[in-house]
């Protein structure tokens, strides 16, 4: 009885400290929007915006998906002790989906790879989660700190593509609205 305990114990806590970041929200837009037309608009924002080495994977226009693979090269805004170890590319993933009126978008499994700087190894945090202390601890490294601005910059990123995302589709339900 007292390992059922425990093992429970320990799935609880991987449960709660192993959530994966993710930014996910469903959007209301004027209902007489169709899904087509918001697809449309989309696909154009998604070739803009993940291109090079971004890409779009899925785009299935009877679904209303659109989905794909992001990167973007993390760099520290303020150097900390082993900042150019933890210093390096970030994949995650994308999905939008839409029907008449609204749409939703998600932004999901991020995964860091750092690189290897001077007098240090390189720090792979692997993917992204929710919790508050790093997952890997280097040796001479400023962890939950950098822990914390990699997340941050993620979170800036992902803002800025959520802002122009719905700028452009916001745009879609104001010239509908000026017939």
């Amino acid at each position: 009885m007292k390992q059922l305990y425990i093992l429970l114990f320990t799935i609880s806590c991987l449960l709660c400290y192993s959530q994966e970041l993710q930014y996910e929200v469903f959007v209301n837009v004027d209902s007489t929007i169709t899904k087509t037309s918001l697809y449309n608009i989309a696909r154009t924002w998604a070739s803009q915006n993940f291109n090079t080495n971004n890409k779009v994977t899925t785009e299935d226009p009877e679904l209303g998906e659109i989905s794909g693979i992001g990167n973007y090269d993390y760099r520290a805004s303020k150097k900390y002790m082993g900042s150019s170890c933890v210093e390096g590319p970030i994949s995650y993933k994308f999905s939008l989906f839409f029907k008449d009126g609204k749409y939703k978008y998600s932004f999901y499994s991020f995964v860091h790879n750092g690189s290897r700087g001077p007098g240090c190894g390189r720090v792979d945090y692997g993917p992204l989660t929710v919790s508050d202390h790093a997952p890997l601890k280097g040796k001479m490294i400023a962890d939950d700190y950098a822990w914390y601005d990699v997340k941050e910059k993620t979170s800036e990123l992902i803002n800025s593509l959520v802002k122009s995302l719905n700028e452009t589709l916001i745009k879609v339900n104001q010239s509908n609205s000026n017939w």
